[in-house]
């Protein structure tokens, strides 16, 4: 029995993630332009647009002597439609904005879809459809590589126009337009199922097979499998020790009929396989072979069997009989000889990040948790220092008397041991402090241009201080806590 822990399961955190001080700052900016020349029902197709995760919305100024229509329509299908213009108003046109003359069109074309910006003459035309011809074009170096020899034929073929509509198109780009030397901002991690080991097993009629034991810890969590077989094959998981006590231990009280299957799949011969698990307790695969006899591989005799046996056990389970155990091909015994072997393959996956994957990630650190015994002398801890801008801290106290509660340099919070006189003024100038706390939880933002930090505490004037009275403080702070190279250098 193989043993896998959270690589193959997926849960979900909440995680804080702080914002950082000074980042780039991104904006729309002028790309090419070009102005086409249109007689009434003519099209133009403009440049192709690759969507990304970045730059997913398209964004074009129209400025025309005479309403046009504005839409964007995958590149395959204008370029099938290219030779056919009769089928260009048939097209699957999108984001259709009409009676333009002077207007900014934007457009979020369906991710990872290759589109192109298509702009109509609305004025009729009873003799089909044809294409403008472009009169002028401004490509940035580099951009748009892919029209530039359609361009330079069609441009050669002047065309007379009857009553040409000039359309100014002004694309745009998604770019950085401000602190551009610095390193990109954090962007969310994206996880999902990622292939990961596989196994090919045998199994004859009624065999069963145990795979992978998974423990979804106290949230639960799913699972994933591809599993092709030559005949049907029953999936299912069961709690791990219920059922190694049904095999090895059947009682009247547990065995293979009375335990709770879950995740019930039957006549799988080539699926994906998922599963949520409830949380704690450890859930092992089972796969089995629904022949009951071996059959002959030819004929209707085979396809009969090859139905599987749709018998369930109780409790939801799949179909029960006595029988014996598979085995994986690459430890089986040489020596053993299946009557009728099923051929079955298992392509296990975990849940991994598969973009943004060396981004940062944050999480709440404990740095102070302490009870002291309260007097009139001030009380400080050090080392409060920000890994990056815009750090939280998150302070909690409970006192019997009102506390001042500040956060200030170190270089400052070492000096009120010997001038005490200094704290008014101190804590006044303080970003992050609260007077007469007697039990609160309050937040603060740092930068990595602060320096080192120190709270302070120290008993309101005039507080009635009794004897072995405590106060209770917790300092928790936001930290990088893995991929921490990715961060802004200090």
């Amino acid at each position: 029995m193989r043993t896998t822990h959270l690589c193959a399961l997926f849960l979900t955190f909440a995680v804080t993630v702080p914002s950082f001080g000074q980042q780039k700052a991104y904006n729309w900016v002028p790309g090419s332009d070009e102005t086409v020349s249109l007689d009434p029902g003519y099209y133009h197709g403009g440049p192709t647009f690759q969507p990304n995760a970045r730059s997913a919305i398209v964004h074009v100024d129209v400025d025309a002597d005479r309403p046009v229509s504005i839409s964007m329509v995958s590149a395959q299908e204008w370029s099938d439609a290219a030779q056919l213009p009769d089928v260009l108003q048939d097209l699957k046109y999108i984001c259709v904005q009409e009676h333009v003359v002077k207007a900014t069109y934007t457009c979020t074309p369906p991710p990872g879809l290759p589109m192109v910006v298509v702009v109509r003459d609305e004025r009729d035309w009873e003799s089909g459809s044809f294409f403008g011809q472009v009169i002028s074009r401004h490509d940035r170096p580099g951009q748009y590589a892919d029209r530039a020899i359609a361009a330079a034929v069609a441009e050669r073929r002047m065309r007379d126009f009857i009553s040409p509509n000039n359309v100014h198109l002004q694309y745009y780009d998604w770019a950085c337009t401000d602190n551009c030397n610095l390193p990109d901002p954090p962007q969310p991690k994206v996880f999902n199922w990622v292939a990961s080991n596989s196994e090919t097993l045998r199994l004859d009629p009624a065999n069963t097979y145990t795979s992978q034991t998974y423990n979804p810890g106290p949230q639960g969590g799913n699972m994933q499998v591809d599993i092709s077989a030559r005949y049907p094959v029953t999936i299912f998981m069961v709690t791990a020790s219920d059922w190694t006590e049904a095999n090895q231990r059947p009682n009247p009280a547990r065995n293979l009929s009375n335990i709770t299957y879950s995740c019930v799949q039957q006549h799988a011969v080539r699926t994906t396989y998922t599963c949520h698990m409830g949380g704690f307790w450890s859930q092992v695969l089972v796969i089995r072979d629904e022949r009951e006899t071996p059959h002959d591989h030819d004929g209707d005799h085979d396809r009969d069997h090859s139905q599987g046996n749709s018998m369930m056990g109780t409790n939801g389970g799949p179909p029960v009989f006595p029988g014996s155990s598979g085995a994986a091909m690459t430890d089986r015994d040489e020596a053993r000889r299946f009557a009728s072997p099923n051929e079955v393959r298992i392509q296990y996956y975990s849940w991994n990040c598969v973009q943004s994957c060396d981004q940062p990630d944050f999480g709440w650190v404990r740095q102070i948790k302490e009870k002291y015994e309260l007097t009139k002398v001030l009380k400080a801890y050090s080392g409060l220092t920000p890994d990056h801008d815009g750090t939280q801290v998150s302070i909690k106290v409970k006192s019997p008397v009102p506390m001042a509660v500040a956060v200030l340099p170190s270089s400052v919070a070492g000096q009120l041991y010997g001038k005490p006189d200094m704290f008014e003024s101190a804590v006044g100038k303080s970003g992050c402090q609260q007077r007469g706390v007697q039990s609160s939880t309050f937040q603060c933002t740092l930068n990595v241009a602060d320096g080192s930090q120190s709270l302070v505490l120290l008993p309101e004037t005039g507080a009635d201080i009794r004897k072995h009275k405590k106060a209770e403080v917790e300092v928790q702070t936001v930290r990088c806590i893995d991929n921490c190279s990715a961060l802004p250098p200090k």
